[in-house]
């Protein structure tokens, strides 16, 4: 069990909002931090982090914490995305890690989902496929959405 809440994150790529200062801020408050680490078929696993800790290349060059460290259960998950809606449907980058992910920890339980992207990745209408998790609440620059309203 637990003792402190995990955040997991991400460590960004190509253009996604970078959300390492946010992830600095949560850490230096107390908060336990994860990022997601690839394992076989559509599987991530949320490793615990500390920034500045060295991270390994994994499955398609993502920087992802060592398989030495400890897996934990986020909540909340922070959720990188090309593009999102108002009722929390979210591009990423096709492959369904992070809906796979969602999934399995709300099999668990409530989980909060945060996209997190720049305010001209909004759209009015983002298709949604079945395979799909929506999210919760969308974090930008300049505002917090919650979905659905």
């Amino acid at each position: 069990m637990q003792s402190v809440p995990a955040v997991g994150g991400y460590f960004p790529v190509r253009d996604e909002l970078d959300p390492l200062p946010l992830l600095q801020a949560l850490h230096d408050k107390g908060l336990r931090l994860a990022l997601p680490a690839t394992q076989p078929g559509l599987a991530l696993a949320f490793r615990e982090w500390v920034p500045g800790a060295p991270l390994e290349r994994g499955k398609f060059g993502l920087q992802e914490p060592a398989g030495t460290h400890c897996e934990l259960e986020p909540n909340p998950v922070l959720v990188p995305l090309l593009a999102f809606d108002r009722c929390g449907n979210r591009l990423g980058y096709g492959a369904g890690y992070y809906d796979a992910a969602l999934r399995n920890l709300r099999r668990r339980g409530t989980v909060i989902a945060i996209g997190v992207g720049f305010d001209e990745q909004e759209f009015p209408d983002i298709p949604r496929e079945p395979q799909d998790e929506p999210l919760t609440m969308i974090l930008t620059p300049t505002r917090v959405i919650a979905c659905g309203e």
